[in-house]
Order: structure tokens, then C-alpha cells, then sequence
């Protein structure tokens, strides 16, 4: 079995079933799969702009990468901060667009899906409540992109 077809695998695996992230904290996360994007939905996000795509790595990452198209960067350790206590004109200056609101759906994406699950747990409980993760992540984006 090839790499990609084994990712494949894995990723609708992943999907099928909710999933278990243990982050380098000790804490674990389980993925609801109705909280789960696909890179096919993520290639219609890119387009409407009323989603708000955030990636969560930091930025070196994003410069030595890339980044998908549309999204805005909000590295994890800030997520929390920034989402909850950061003022709607604040966030305009810094991002060119308004500040979501609990109602907006959010998606979070960063290298594997290890950290994006990790934002989707922290805006899902500051009250973000159509937040979503794409599991696939860059890794998954960038593989596809070729």
C-alpha cells in the first residue's frame, strides 16, 4: 500500500470514528467527527469569506511553508486570548476582517491536526460553538496542492 492511500486510510479511519489526541500537555482531546472538515470542504471554504479559517502554527512555520489561501494566523498559544478578550477593532486592524462571533463558523488547521484540535477544544469552550477542525492539516493541503 502506498503512503498517500495509506494517509487515506488513516484519515477515514480518523473520520469514521472520534478521535483521541494526546498533545505533549497530557491532555486529551476527542474529536467529534461532525467537527471534522475534508479537504474537498476545505476547497469550497477558501471562497466564502463569511468562514473563518484559522491556522495555528506559528509563524515561522507558516513562512517556511506556505499557508492555505484565506486563512488568518492565530498561533494556539494565543488563540485562547485572542478570541475571548481581543476587541472587535483590535482584530480588525490586526487580521483585515471583523471578529467572529460565537455563532460564525470557525475552522482551525496547523501542521498534522494535533494543534488544531487543541483550538477547536479551547474555542468550543469560550462558547464558539460552530467551530470545526480540519484533521488533514497543511500536511494533508500541501500534499494535494501538487
Amino acid at each position: 500500500m502506498g503512503w498517500k492511500m495509506y494517509s487515506i486510510l488513516c484519515l477515514c479511519i480518523c473520520i469514521a470514528q472520534p478521535r483521541h489526541l494526546s498533545s505533549n500537555h497530557h491532555t486529551d482531546i476527542m474529536v467529534d467527527p461532525k467537527r471534522v472538515v475534508s479537504y474537498e470542504d476545505m476547497l469550497k471554504v477558501i471562497h466564502q469569506p463569511e468562514k473563518v479559517i484559522i491556522d495555528v502554527r506559528n509563524v515561522d512555520e507558516i513562512k517556511a511553508t506556505g499557508k492555505i489561501p484565506s486563512s488568518i494566523n492565530i498561533p494556539l498559544g494565543e488563540v485562547q486570548n485572542v478570541l475571548k478578550s481581543m476587541s472587535e477593532e483590535e482584530f480588525k486592524k490586526h487580521f483585515q476582517r471583523s471578529k467572529p462571533s460565537s455563532s460564525d463558523e470557525l475552522i482551525f488547521y496547523c501542521q498534522s491536526g494535533r494543534r488544531s484540535s487543541e483550538a477547536l477544544d479551547k474555542a468550543l469552550k469560550l462558547g464558539y460553538s460552530n467551530s470545526k477542525t480540519y484533521l488533514g492539516s497543511w500536511n494533508d493541503w500541501s500534499s494535494r496542492q501538487q
